[in-house]
């Protein structure tokens, strides 16, 4: 019951903030399967998901191409979702 109460899977249709995953399709702790399901079940609720699987990474990013394409799409994501929303009233609770 705690790890249904804490994953995200089971809130998914609480999150209200455009969200980003970056998997990498080949880690052992975050399998991807895992990230096709939130990614799908934010989605099924309307929600906004930009999802960037790493097909030739694990956990975390050792290739040097794979964290400039990151650190890219982080960019591009925080600036289609933030810019102009600096003076809003987020609450930052994710919801």
């Amino acid at each position: 019951d705690n790890l249904r109460a804490t994953s995200p899977l089971f809130h998914a249709d609480k999150i209200r903030k455009p969200l980003i995953v970056l998997q990498g399709a080949n880690d052992p702790r975050v399998i991807k399967p895992e990230s096709d399901e939130i990614v799908a079940a934010v989605r099924k609720n309307n929600g906004v998901v930009e999802y960037v699987v790493f097909d030739d990474e694990g956990h975390g990013f050792t290739k040097k191409v794979n964290e400039i394409r990151a650190y890219k799409a982080i960019l591009d994501f925080l600036e289609q979702h933030l810019k102009g929303n600096a003076g809003s009233s987020n609450s930052g609770d994710g919801k």
